[in-house]
């Protein structure tokens, strides 16, 4: 329980930390020297959550908001409002359909704004985003969602199905909070799949090919080492927890003083 609480305590102070930073741009503002938006087939609408009202509220599919960046961003953050499980959205990145899983994007711990049950507002479903409590059980808060991507010109959410729900803005300049102390590939040979992932004890690391005296490193949230393997030949390996705290870790594949491939592993109690 202790673990729990610790890791619930720290992914909420990561992204008040990362709140502070990032600068965010309503969708009802005009900022043409930063972004531009431009909104299909929704309307703006206040459902009684100062925080965040008036929300660009879509519903049923095609509704859509695209996002165009005078600077492309990095680690861009988009903020969303009462999504049920009847509603779902798609992603677009510069064009091409990003694909919402842990590896790839992230949200913060909902806001509540009203009646909320349950510990999530959003999850990723089938690469989409969509809300995670009942229709009947309503989802009255809004979430952070942050795209795990550089180089991002533009985005665009496009609603799919359900009965409502609502876009409030979209953060720019955010820092890489959660990926400090990890240093960027400057060669990536090697793709990585991790299974189990999440995993509370045990997991394997298989490489698409073979790495010969190479290096793995695991690294917490801040950036800090927690393990490191070494001389690690062929094209798989199993790492065991031990005493590691449940949470999020980094993977970096090293090979030469260089880092060849990286993921992302997750501890569960």
């Amino acid at each position: 329980m202790k673990t729990k609480i610790y890791f619930t305590f720290l992914i909420a102070l990561l992204s008040i930390g990362a709140n502070a930073q990032c600068h965010l741009v309503r969708a009802d503002s005009q900022f043409p020297d930063t972004l531009s938006f431009s909104f299909s087939g929704g309307s703006f609408a206040s459902f009684g959550c100062p925080a965040i009202d008036p929300t660009y509220w879509m519903s049923g599919s095609g509704m859509s908001i695209t996002i165009t960046f005078v600077t492309p961003q990095s680690f861009p953050k988009f903020n969303v409002w009462g999504m049920n499980s009847d509603d779902i959205a798609s992603v677009t990145v510069n064009g091409t359909s990003y694909s919402l899983d842990s590896t790839s994007a992230w949200y913060d711990t909902k806001v509540v704004c009203g009646l909320s049950p349950g510990p999530h507002g959003v999850a990723f479903v089938g690469g989409n985003l969509q809300g995670a409590n009942s229709p009947t059980d309503g989802n009255y808060s809004y979430q952070d969602v942050q795209l795990l991507t550089t180089g991002v010109s533009t985005i665009t959410i496009t609603g799919i199905a359900g009965a409502g729900w609502g876009f409030y803005g979209v953060y720019v300049n955010c820092p890489q909070h959660i990926f400090e102390g990890i240093n960027e590939p400057r060669v990536t040979l090697h793709s990585l799949q991790i299974f189990p992932n999440p995993t509370e004890s045990e997991t394997t690391i298989q490489f698409n090919s073979m790495v010969k005296n190479a290096s793995l490193e695991i690294l917490n949230v801040f950036g800090q080492k927690v393990k490191t393997i070494n001389h690690i030949s062929g094209s798989e390996i199993k790492i065991q927890r031990d005493d590691l705290l449940a949470g999020i870790y980094f993977i970096q594949l090293l090979q030469n003083n260089q880092t060849i491939s990286t993921g992302k592993l997750f501890f569960v109690d």
